[in-house]
């Protein structure tokens, strides 16, 4: 959610004219995540959040768009798309999709708490029951095979310790005969600065951008390697509590809690991989943010120690 596209006060007003959303009132760049543009948008109906994005397209768009119309519906706090005048929630704007979402109240956390974790399990869980009913059937697009390509992409640009922990990582995962386990529409993406809280409550699930059908548990592992680390040490009391959040909505099988760990490194792999990616080849933009991979590389190696 960096900003890649920069728009003029007179560009923002003319296409807000597309909607029914009044007249601008000011606007600002918003410097989080790594994808698209996003601008918090105030006008004379509100305040809303303008994300113009960089790599999809509108045919790619619409089943995500229509997953967060479902999921708000369901009453799950997602950001809900906004109809423009010709009843359509995607328009354009410099040759690329944009589209329009009511403004979410809070703010993310950098420090959850115990609390927290067991919160944003109860909500994960709540979006993989919610979701259950939506007409999304996107696979994965980043999965191990995927991450095999992007090492060998990047192999020649990194140290050769890297090389060898992530073919070793990478091997494992990809010989490994994952049994028959839950899956459903996952978020994929569920890191601290895409949940919003509230008065202490979460109040909005952000960036559905990763959305794909997938086991559940990867989803959990995703979440428990950003929210249950403190200071690039996994944290196994706030694992503990996210878990015991989800499970008060959902149950886990005995499979699932058998195999966290193995997806507990697979996640921590594929977002080393991604970070590499981006570091070695990041997008030009006004305002980006890179993050460490070597957040990841840290956890995925206490992850095959088995210290969580």
């Amino acid at each position: 959610m960096s900003v890649y596209t920069p728009i003029s006060q007179q560009q923002l007003q003319d296409f807000l004219n597309l909607y029914s959303l009044g007249n601008l009132i000011e606007y600002s760049g918003i410097q989080a995540g790594i994808e698209n543009t996003n601008y918090k948008v105030s006008s004379s109906q509100g305040e809303f959040i303008l994300t113009i994005f960089e790599s999809l397209t509108i045919q790619e768009l619409s089943c995500y768009l229509n997953l967060l119309n479902h999921l708000c519906q369901s009453n799950f706090p997602a950001p809900k798309p906004q109809l423009s005048k010709d009843n359509q929630f995607i328009t354009q704007l410099q040759e690329k999709p944009v589209a329009f979402f009511n403004c979410l109240a809070g703010q993310s956390i950098e420090v959850p708490s115990t609390k927290d974790c067991f919160a944003i399990g109860e909500y994960l869980a709540k979006l993989h029951i919610a979701s259950q009913s939506a007409s999304f059937d996107k696979p994965n697009l980043k999965g191990m095979p995927e991450c095999q390509q992007l090492f060998n992409n990047i192999r020649q640009s990194i140290t050769e310790h890297d090389i060898e922990l992530l073919r070793s990582e990478l091997q494992f995962q990809l010989d490994y005969p994952i049994p028959n386990l839950p899956q459903g529409i996952i978020h994929a993406d569920l890191f601290k600065d895409n949940v919003l809280f509230n008065q202490g409550s979460v109040s909005g699930i952000l960036d559905f951008y990763n959305a794909c059908h997938d086991y559940l548990l990867f989803d959990i592992a995703v979440t428990c390697n950003d929210w249950c680390v403190d200071n690039n040490v996994v944290n196994p009391q706030k694992i503990k509590a996210l878990l015991s959040g989800y499970q008060s909505i959902r149950l886990l099988s005995e499979a699932e809690t058998c195999h966290l760990n193995l997806f507990l490194r697979r996640a921590a792999l594929r977002f080393w991989l991604s970070r590499l990616e981006h570091q070695l080849n990041p997008k030009e933009g006004e305002l980006t943010l890179i993050k460490d991979p070597l957040v990841f590389r840290s956890i995925l190696e206490q992850h095959r120690a088995g210290r969580e």
